[in-house]
């Protein structure tokens, strides 16, 4: 009876150990991923690609971040990170290859969070840069629009993932281009506008358009 009873209060002394230790693997990993995502922050409020050196630095935090807790969120910055190293990258192959190192990141931090609109909308973004429409593709643009819908940045992925995959989207699937552009240019006006010139898209989206003070400001008419 008194060893059934030892058991008995290990138990709870046991379960709060393993909550100390979870607590300390979020702590340490939070720490490690900093620099990646001050970096992150950094790029987008100063509207410039990293530096190779900025670049190497916060995939280091972000891998060591990762060796303490595999967290959505860190694999979402790691597919972010791959991302601009593809852009800032001259090697056709290397390009390639960050590109599809993205892909498997987004994939790791959907698959850990289901609902998270930002890594399917970048996923779809990148799976467009490789030229690959498939089903796949396809999913994580309707998945993004429906689990971020007024997201500035599902709307700004997702503005250039449709655009680049147009002529293989199916008229249900322009549609949902179509509305997630009507959104975004209701607060990202001047990021939208620069993807929609980019692709030379502008005539096409603006006789797709609803008619209102936005879509006059974007199309002058």
């Amino acid at each position: 009876m008194i060893k059934f009873t030892r058991k008995l209060l290990l138990f709870p002394a046991l379960i709060l150990l393993l909550l100390c230790f979870f607590a300390l693997q979020w702590g340490v990993g939070d720490v490690k991923a900093y620099p990646a995502r001050y970096g992150v922050n950094k790029w987008q409020s100063e509207n410039r690609l990293p530096t190779h050196p900025e670049l190497v630095k916060a995939q280091s935090a972000i891998e060591a971040a990762l060796s303490w807790d595999k967290n959505p969120e860190y694999y979402d910055y790691q597919g972010r990170l791959y991302h601009y190293e593809a852009l800032i990258s001259d090697n056709a192959l290397l390009k390639t290859t960050a590109l599809r190192n993205a892909l498997k990141s987004y994939k790791h931090s959907s698959a850990l969070r289901p609902q998270w609109a930002y890594s399917q909308a970048n996923f779809a973004l990148v799976k467009a840069l490789l030229g690959e429409f498939d089903q796949d593709y396809m999913n994580a643009i309707k998945q993004s629009a429906t689990n971020g819908p007024w997201e500035n940045g599902v709307n700004i992925a997702l503005t250039e993932a449709g655009l680049l995959g147009w002529l293989s989207l199916s008229k249900q699937e322009r549609t949902i281009i179509i509305g997630n552009i009507q959104r975004g240019i209701r607060r990202n006006m001047e990021h939208i506008k620069v993807i929609i010139n980019r692709y030379n898209k502008r005539s096409l989206v603006c006789a797709n358009l609803q008619r209102d003070i936005y879509q006059r400001k974007l199309c002058g008419f």
